[in-house]
């Protein structure tokens, strides 16, 4: 998102926050109604344009905004709504966007409330790595000529069951039913940072040739804690081809020291 969405995305993510203070609030019904209103956005360009017209007035963008929900939504839901369709954005589909990332926001507060962010987090970043390795079940699990959207994402939650929390489930299947070719690990991914986000933390994921021993992750979070000055939230995965050394990534940061990337540049320094 360019400054103006990102601006009006961060005050839909704060009117969420003070919508769900209390904690009768039911965060996943607000979660379930802000992914039906961005479904409804994708499908409609003329109501994304409507809720995102500079020439209308911010009066009129939030009655309609109320209108188009009252009756059917959690009262928390047309406040979020309302306070997105106040704002300036760069391009009206920012605005489905948003309301879905604000309906994963939702997922975690609920999460939250019951102690399990961290859980929802590891069990992403563990959905992310077996998906990572089974490529067949992820190429048909983002292919658009396999059944519905619809039928692939309850795939998803069928497959993968009780071994990961309801919260997570609702998660994997919205990512499933959202995705095309090729972008399923990325939206993962995508979620792994926010849950990290959510908890003060700071996520890397550090690539190895073989598993890291618990002492050697412990140093190493240590390590980039220390140059990042902030918590880290660091996931481990392991990946043979490149053959020794480590390759971290935090957040736009990547450390590359691996063999298989200084024989790469060893190479190009021998054709040169």
């Amino acid at each position: 998102m360019r400054a103006a969405s990102e601006n009006s995305f961060k005050a839909g993510l704060e009117a969420l926050l003070q919508a769900m203070r209390h904690d009768d609030v039911n965060a996943m019904a607000v979660a379930e109604n802000l992914y039906g209103f961005s479904d409804v956005l994708r499908d409609s360009a003329r109501l994304s344009h409507a809720l995102t017209d500079p020439g209308r007035s911010v009066e009129d963008k939030r009655q309609l905004a109320h209108d188009l929900l009252v009756g059917g939504v959690e009262s928390q839901t047309i406040d979020v709504v309302q306070e997105l369709a106040s704002g300036r954005w760069s391009d009206p589909h920012d605005l489905d966007t948003a309301v879905e990332t604000l309906g994963n926001e939702a997922v975690f507060i609920a999460a939250e409330r019951e102690g399990k962010l961290k859980q929802v987090e590891e069990e992403l970043f563990a959905v992310h790595n077996f998906l990572a390795e089974n490529r067949d079940l992820r190429v048909n699990l983002s292919d658009l000529g396999v059944g519905s959207a619809h039928d692939r994402a309850h795939f998803a939650a069928r497959f993968f069951g009780d071994s990961i929390s309801p919260f997570t489930s609702r998660l994997v299947r919205r990512s499933v039913r959202l995705s095309i070719h090729g972008r399923l690990l990325s939206s993962l991914r995508e979620l792994t940072h926010q849950a990290a986000t959510r908890q003060g933390r700071l996520f890397a994921r550090v690539t190895s040739a073989k598993p890291l021993t618990d002492q050697q992750l412990e140093r190493l979070e240590k390590i980039l804690e220390t140059r990042y000055k902030q918590p880290i939230a660091l996931n481990a995965t392991v990946d043979p081809e490149i053959l020794g050394g480590l390759h971290v990534q935090v957040g736009n940061d990547g450390i590359n020291a691996t063999v298989s990337s200084n024989l790469a540049k060893a190479k190009r320094e021998l054709v040169r």
